[in-house]
């Protein structure tokens, strides 16, 4: 399952021991690559939240986390961001990038 998030919301849902963020954008065509790949990896991997949000609307996010690529994608464990990867990828890639949050 896919959560949005919002500014108001972010920091609430990265409350939890695993969360994957893809930070997206309005007119961005490597996102829309990502996004078939991202909710696919949400529907097989129980256990990890994640979340989708627009930075093009919640641009505050951008700027708190210094991104200035979309998509973006940051790891989280515990609350804290572990790893972040820039730019789309296949599913293979994008299971490392989860790999090495839930093991290193």
């Amino acid at each position: 399952m896919i959560i949005q998030a919002t500014a108001e919301n972010f920091d609430a849902l990265l409350n939890t021991e695993y969360a994957v963020v893809d930070c997206y954008g309005d007119f961005c065509g490597a996102c829309v690559v990502l996004e078939p790949i991202y909710h696919a990896a949400a529907a097989d991997l129980a256990g990890i939240s994640f979340i989708e949000i627009n930075l093009t609307q919640n641009w505050q996010i951008a700027e708190r986390f210094g991104i200035d690529a979309m998509p973006t994608l940051l790891f989280f464990r515990n609350g804290k961001e572990v790893h972040r990867v820039e730019g789309s990828m296949d599913r293979a890639e994008l299971n490392r990038h989860i790999a090495q949050m839930l093991y290193n």
